[in-house]
């Protein structure tokens, strides 16, 4: 059983592994071949907590590496963008802010109401996808805006149900 507790764990760090290959593809203009690493990456996400879950597994540290992962996968990707003049670097300290709250309110409360913020992983994964494809303007225009906005809804509803669990 010891040895199964592990293997989620490896599948998550792929995406860690994945980041340095990304840089590469994207600064040699395969598109194609980084939407593919990043459709693995997405499959990765979702099976390491599907298998976990299978294997009767399941703890605390593996949501935490998961999460932790994700925001290196996630915050790589953007400094990338934003090292080749896409995105702005406040955009990155949002993403890190995300994370952080993220953190610290989990911590602080097992369970939360926070209907956006379980999908601010899969915002990210579509802003890489839509920069990928169009990388115009109008796009990193529109992922800010998206992701200022998706931050906001979750900070605020993070806030409201921790000020809840206080009462």
């Amino acid at each position: 059983m010891q040895k199964l507790i592990i293997i989620p764990a490896i599948i998550s760090s792929w995406r860690i592994a994945v980041l340095p290959l990304f840089f590469y593809l994207f600064n040699t203009g395969n598109i194609t071949s980084c939407l593919i690493l990043l459709a693995f990456s997405a499959a990765t996400d979702f099976f390491d907590g599907y298998l976990a879950r299978k294997l009767k597994v399941t703890s605390r540290f593996g949501a935490y590496y998961d999460a932790v992962t994700d925001f290196i996968l996630m915050i790589g990707i953007f400094a990338i963008f934003s090292a080749n003049g896409y995105y702005p670097i406040w955009l990155l300290l949002l993403i890190t802010a995300s994370f952080i709250q993220f953190l610290a309110s989990s911590l602080y409360a097992k369970k939360l109401y926070d209907p956006v913020g379980r999908y601010i992983g899969s915002a990210l994964y579509i802003g890489i996808v839509l920069t990928l494809i169009f990388p115009t303007q109008a796009t990193f225009s529109f992922v800010e805006f998206a992701f200022v906005g998706f931050f906001l809804i979750s900070l605020a509803s993070r806030t409201v149900s921790l000020a809840r669990k206080q009462d």
